[in-house]
């Protein structure tokens, strides 16, 4: 609503019977109102008075005409409202006037004691909306750029938390992790023990600041039981308990596989707790691992199985995300795990196989990605 009292409007009319009306009108509704001869005069006086906030202007006037003095106004940069004052034969020129930036025109009639209060009023509700809206788009903007400043720590943050460069003795190692929009939900982490080498790969759902924050956690749960427990059911069931506290009422899980190769035995032990088929690749043979258990962070009393598999030398764990098999090309088909699988019975060290699988992925997808991509592959070698 606009309030008429915080309004100063600038007449502009070489007729002083005409400056004289306009403002007895104007100022009975409680406007403040400022008068000028020509556009020259008005010019000066609004450039000398920033408390200007309408101009009506006559359009035939000495010195300086109202298109002028429009054309002066809006080629500075200066958008306040300008209303143009015209005869009913001078419509084609009002017109024109609207077009290089005038906000209405008023015809100098008999009605115009009328017409004037009316044309004003809107004209300053529009103008006020217009500097409404320019100011949520500018707090929108400003508050993009810091949640993009947001998001590109929270990507540092990630790329820091998650591990590279690991080496165990007798493993060779291949990873691969690109979330798809900077910052994701994905994770992978391997550590070795006095008992065996322990593997995790999770996906928390969703796609946002409160899914890289759970992932992060995730990452340092696990860390932190897997270096004092051995058994990957025992792990699993004291996370689900946690996962239950921290993601209630929030609608988010976790899909994970946990895995301890026993070196003793030269076994692998797994749970997979909501997660998509993973592989044991033996001389181009290929074992398919399905979940044994529901997601984490939805029941504190759910229960998981776990299957034991014999881990030689030569064989492959392929771990990865639903990223990879549900990435789809310009049709919508997807990756899918008969490609996936294909590309795996071919022998290649961990490294190459994560290199050939992602350049195909891409290749697939035309490069774009809609949900996390993550690979983790160990090889054992003696």
């Amino acid at each position: 609503m606009i309030t008429s009292a915080k309004i100063k409007i600038l007449i502009v009319d070489d007729d002083s019977f005409i400056r004289d009306v306009l403002a007895d009108i104007l100022q009975a509704e409680d406007y403040a109102v400022e008068t000028a001869e020509d556009g020259q005069d008005a010019l000066a006086r609004y450039s000398a008075d920033p408390g200007i906030g309408l101009v009506i202007s006559d359009m035939n006037m000495p010195k300086m005409g109202g298109m002028e003095l429009l054309d002066k106004l809006r080629g500075r940069g200066d958008d306040v409202p300008v209303i143009i004052l015209t005869g009913n034969n001078e419509i084609s020129v009002a017109i024109n006037a609207l077009k290089r930036g005038a906000n209405d025109y008023l015809l100098k009639d008999e009605n115009i004691q009328e017409t004037v209060s009316i044309s004003v009023t809107g004209v300053l509700e529009k103008y006020e909306l217009k500097k409404q809206n320019l100011q949520l788009m500018a707090d929108l903007a400003l508050k993009n750029e810091r949640l993009e400043k947001e998001r590109i720590l929270a990507q540092n943050v990630q790329k820091n938390i998650l591990p590279c460069g690991l080496s165990f003795p007798g493993f060779e190692i291949g990873t691969f992790y690109q979330p798809s929009d900077k910052i994701g939900g994905d994770f992978f982490d391997a550590w070795d023990t006095e008992a065996g080498i322990h593997c995790v790969m999770g996906d928390v759902s969703g796609h946002s600041m409160s899914s890289a924050l759970i992932m992060a956690v995730s990452k340092g749960i696990f860390c932190s039981l897997g270096n004092t427990m051995q058994d990957p059911i025992e792990i699993i069931r004291t996370a689900n308990r946690m996962f239950c506290d921290i993601l209630q009422d929030s609608g988010m899980f976790l899909s994970l596989v946990y895995a301890v190769f026993d070196r003793h035995m030269g076994q692998l032990r797994i749970v997979s707790a909501g997660h998509n088929p993973v592989f044991i690749v033996n001389k181009g043979s290929i074992l398919s691992i399905d979940s044994m258990g529901p997601v984490l962070g939805w029941d504190a009393d759910d229960t998981w199985t776990a299957a034991k598999y014999n881990f030689n030398p030569g064989d492959m764990f392929f771990l990865y995300t639903d990223g990879l098999t549900e990435a789809i090309n310009e049709s919508g088909e997807e990756f899918g795990e008969l490609r996936l699988q294909a590309l795996l019975t071919e022998p290649a060290d961990p490294v190459k196989v994560v290199e050939k699988i992602v350049t195909k992925v891409r290749d697939f997808s035309s490069g774009k990605f809609f949900d996390d991509l993550t690979i983790f592959v160990l090889k054992r070698i003696f």
